[in-house]
């Protein structure tokens, strides 16, 4: 009896030596580059049909190819959208991870996008938040262009619809996002119904109620199994509440 309860020691002891013995499973380098700009220069390079929503095409490609050259003109690109990492509190209301990114803003040299490097875990969500400083114009986010692992496709972030279609990009009340937020339930009692990752990368728009103030984003990631970088075009533009009337004609002569 005492020898086999020796093996049978011998045989856990052996089975935890393996279980510590096992690698941890090895962190993955993921990529995103996101830029912002204004609805004028993006239609100048969109091709018909390339606006419907998810169309593709060669004018998305070669707006895209641009920004990888750093030749695409710079009169468009919106420099005040800051790109962060989401903090803890709202990467767990999005059912994500926290991660600590590598930003690095564009405009420095030929560099147009905005770059994030992290490393993390495959399957995983992450979230990163797109957020302009002050009244920053244009205010309204109108369309998206992502790739993930998929082509390049075009979005128009739509309401959250009723019928149980779900969207790449989605759009809320930024009001009701911070409500959820805080208490940390917004992916499991409403994105997940909501939003369609199956190409990796989606994004939700958070519509300001102030004309004054600008619409937020917030890009979520599923990180794929291999090593992968992600694109996101934001295509802002002014609301018709924002727009100014002529100015007031001279005298009549």
């Amino acid at each position: 009896m005492r020898s086999v309860r020796g093996l049978g020691f011998l045989g856990i002891a052996a089975l935890l030596w393996l279980g510590l013995d096992t690698p941890p499973a090895q962190a993955v380098e993921y990529r995103l580059e996101i830029v912002s700009m204004w609805e004028s220069g993006f239609t100048g390079f969109v091709k018909p049909g390339e606006l419907g929503d998810g169309g593709s095409g060669p004018g998305l490609d070669h707006l895209a190819g641009s920004l990888d050259r750093g030749d695409a003109p710079g009169g468009p690109l919106l420099s005040d959208r800051t790109v962060r990492w989401a903090s803890e509190r709202v990467a767990r209301a999005y059912g994500a991870v926290h991660v600590l990114a590598e930003v690095k803003p564009g405009g420095e040299g030929t560099a147009q996008w905005d770059s994030v490097r992290w490393d993390g875990k495959t399957g995983e969500r992450s979230v990163f938040v797109v957020a302009p400083s002050g009244r920053g114009r244009p205010q309204e986010l109108y369309h998206v262009v992502l790739k993930g692992t998929g082509p390049l496709r075009h979005f128009i972030p739509y309401a959250a619809p009723s019928n149980r279609r779900k969207l790449a990009t989605v759009r809320y009340p930024l009001e009701f996002l911070w409500f959820h937020e805080e208490g940390a339930d917004l992916w499991d009692k409403f994105l997940s119904q909501a939003m369609d990752l199956g190409n990796g990368i989606g994004v939700v728009v958070g519509s300001s109620p102030n004309s004054t103030f600008p619409d937020q984003a917030y890009v979520v990631v599923n990180q794929a199994e291999q090593p992968t970088t992600y694109k996101v075009i934001l295509v802002w533009r002014e609301p018709p509440s924002s727009l100014e009337g002529p100015a007031s004609p001279g005298p009549m002569r």
